[in-house]
């Protein structure tokens, strides 16, 4: 569930430097979209005022040129040379079409040097104008002869040339934005860098390791936030310390009296009933062939001797696993086990050890055992599995209980609080002492999966002692 929240807060949060970048660069692009098309606009406006404001000019400058280069008989557009228009349509980027009323169409001049600029720009242009961007007029001789016509059109070459200048302004515009935002991205980046070292300090403490640290960033607010995370770990760890050394020193208080509770019921308390079960032998030897009724009443104290000594021994094997002291933890797990096979003999019960086991310290492996034992008693009472399966794995990093089965209860119910108190708290309790981690979860696709994973480090004789020192 944690790791859910984690990840749904993932996908939900926003990426600062991502988003900065982002933004600015969708300023930069609707900057150079509104600037072109603004340009793009003024553009088209001032060439349609420039063709409909000079139209009446250059029709008096045709009719003089055509008066000055023709005779007073001469009619039509023949030697007409437009010489006096050349600095007037270069300057406004005209394109004079010249059409005679004799002679029919006449070329189109325009007056403009050729000036470079992007195909694209000129075909924009073109598409932005629209057909009707020209001035038509009449060419008129005296006395008020009209000979010819003209059509005044703007000149796209040299219009798109200047276009290209403007707009080429506007993406400089557009590329300092772009440069701004990458000169504010990298010094975000640069201080923003610590927070993956940051977030690895928090998955760490997420895992359980309550000694991670955060970084020391040189952004004043992530350093004051650190420092604050770092406090607050550092009297996390130390409560955790305290409640492993108080758990830890809990349950080998327990086992403690347990051990002590076995030994007086085993020396005294059993010692007794065996010499109470000697004293009715003897009594009954020394009764033989009286009154009937005191050999019953002997044979019954006999026979309640007996069962008390076998309860005895019972109590004594739950208070302190037999064997464990003698033979080892391996040895007192297969013993578990093959008493867990007879009570349930269509059950298929396997106990798999692999590492070193043998070198536990005393209290953690009466917990091990402890574990175990609950875990097999659980499964088998509550479960009704077809198959069980229990493995322990020791290596570097720590020591690992599984137990897994297929039974019909699920995590809820398969592991319910045993007798004598020692249920699923009980198990956990004895694997947080020792800083370890408990996960009780339903299995595939039925049954339980019970999980204790201890630490290295905690596995060391008097480790919880040494830290609260």
């Amino acid at each position: 569930m944690a790791a859910s929240r984690k990840h749904g807060g993932d996908r939900a949060g926003v990426d600062l430097k991502r988003h900065l970048l982002l933004r600015v660069t969708l300023f930069a692009a609707v900057v150079a979209l509104l600037g072109s098309a603004l340009v793009l606009q003024q553009a088209s406006l001032g060439i349609r005022d420039d063709i409909h404001r000079s139209g009446a000019a250059i029709e008096q400058l045709i009719a003089r040129e055509l008066d000055r280069q023709t005779g007073a008989f001469d009619r039509g557009t023949a030697g007409l040379r437009l010489t006096r228009l050349d600095q007037l349509a270069q300057l406004l980027g005209l394109c004079i079409e010249v059409q005679d009323l004799i002679l029919g169409p006449g070329g189109r001049q325009c007056f403009s040097p050729p000036l470079a600029s992007p195909a694209p720009v000129r075909l924009l242009l073109a598409h932005w104008l629209d057909d009707d961007v020209s001035y038509r007029g009449m060419i008129g001789q005296r006395p008020g002869v009209k000979v010819g016509e003209f059509v005044v059109t703007p000149d796209l070459d040299a219009e798109a040339a200047e276009l290209w200048r403007d707009l080429r302004l506007v993406l400089a515009v557009s590329a300092s934005v772009l440069l701004l935002n990458l000169l504010i991205y990298l010094p975000v980046r640069t201080a923003l860098r610590p927070t993956e070292r940051i977030l690895a300090a928090i998955s760490r403490m997420e895992s359980g390791e309550l000694s991670a640290r955060m970084p020391r960033p040189r952004l004043v607010e992530l350093r004051r936030i650190c420092e604050g995370f770092d406090h607050l770990a550092e009297r996390l760890q130390h409560t955790d310390r305290a409640q492993r050394r108080l758990a830890k020193h809990l349950v080998t208080a327990r086992e403690q009296e347990r051990r002590r509770l076995a030994r007086e019921l085993h020396d005294e308390f059993g010692q007794c009933l065996a010499s109470i079960r000697a004293e009715v032998a003897f009594v009954g030897e020394g009764v033989v062939g009286a009154a009937g009724g005191v050999g019953d009443a002997l044979a019954a104290i006999s026979r309640t001797t007996d069962a008390m000594i076998g309860s005895v021994r019972r109590i004594v094997r739950e208070l302190r696993p037999a064997g464990l002291e003698e033979f080892g933890l391996a040895a007192s797990l297969e013993r578990l086990a093959d008493h867990a096979r007879r009570a349930l003999p269509d059950c298929d019960i396997r106990l798999r050890i692999s590492g070193d086991v043998s070198a536990l310290p005393d209290e953690l492996a009466v917990s091990v055992y402890r574990i175990v034992q609950e875990g097999l008693t659980n499964a088998i009472r509550h479960g009704r599995p077809r198959s069980v399966r229990a493995a322990l794995h020791r290596d570097r990093s720590g020591l690992r209980v599984l137990i897994e089965d297929d039974g019909v209860g699920g995590a809820d119910t398969a592991v319910a609080a045993g007798e004598g108190g020692f249920g699923l708290l009980g198990m956990a309790e004895r694997v947080e002492a020792f800083g370890g981690r408990f996960v009780l979860r339903p299995g595939r696709p039925a049954g339980t999966v019970l999980q204790a994973d201890f630490p290295e480090a905690g596995m060391a004789p008097g480790a919880g002692d040494e830290e609260g020192a």
